[in-house]
């Protein structure tokens, strides 16, 4: 799964294809070698970048000026793979929140793959990363016991102010977002609601292809779910784990 998608045109015909893009210093008008699904690997014009999490078949390996182009084909640098820069995978993020000392909890609820808390002069904060998007919720005062490392951590949103930011369609790298709200909850700045508040494109995004895999494809995330278990019909509810369970109306 890739949240940073670019289209690509690999010769000068015009049509474009969508690519995983692991990298943020990456641009519209950039050349690039694309590392392709068994296949050599081919230079690409980057046509346009969107926030969609796809998971694509190709993925781009480097910028072209990085590569050395031979007669035998293209090589890529020598040492380690150039195809990651930046925040642009819930990794990085979830690294660069341990560095600043958010502390590593194990959510309850199953459709978070990654959750951190931290608390500053007033306030309690959690940070946590699904499949889809991010969710952030601001809690005043301080958990009533001593909280630990991969302690469980359970999550209920009438606590406080309860953020989601969805990737596909945002309008800037809520990654990014994200850390600079991580690193202003820990100095108590003022504004940080402001700072997670959802901002989605205005583009016309580009629909998937056939091949392509949506970041919504699973149903309880197609049919909305943020968490609590969803009322499906005759008694049935589907939970954030996949899971249906027959609980009547």
């Amino acid at each position: 799964m890739s949240y940073i998608i670019a289209h690509v045109a690999f010769d000068k015909s015009g049509k474009t294809y969508p690519v995983n893009c692991l990298r943020t210093d990456i641009e519209v008008g950039d050349e690039v070698v694309v590392k392709m699904n068994n296949r050599p690997l081919k230079w690409a014009r980057v046509d346009d970048i969107n926030y969609l999490n796809w998971d694509c078949q190709n993925t781009i390996e480097c910028l072209a000026s990085e590569a050395k182009f031979t007669a035998e084909g293209i090589a890529l640098p020598p040492g380690e793979s150039l195809s990651i820069k930046g925040l642009a995978r819930p990794y990085e993020l979830a690294v660069q929140l341990f560095k600043m000392g958010w502390l590593p909890r194990r959510a309850a609820s199953k459709m978070y793959r990654k959750a951190y808390s931290a608390v500053n002069q007033t306030q309690t904060a959690l940070i946590l990363i699904r499949k889809n998007g991010i969710d952030v919720q601001i809690i005043d005062g301080f958990p009533s016991e001593e909280v630990k490392p991969n302690s469980v951590l359970s999550i209920s949103r009438t606590d406080g102010p309860f953020i989601g930011q969805p990737f596909h369609g945002s309008r800037h790298n809520i990654l990014k977002r994200t850390a600079s709200f991580a690193e202003a909850f820990l100095r108590d700045a003022t504004g940080l609601e402001e700072m997670i508040t959802p901002l989605k494109t205005t583009k016309v995004l580009p629909s998937p292809p056939p091949r392509t895999r949506s970041g919504e494809d699973d149903l309880y995330s197609a049919l909305g779910g943020s968490g609590e278990p969803i009322y499906l019909s005759d008694g049935v509810w589907l939970t954030s784990g996949g899971g249906a369970h027959d609980w009547g109306r």
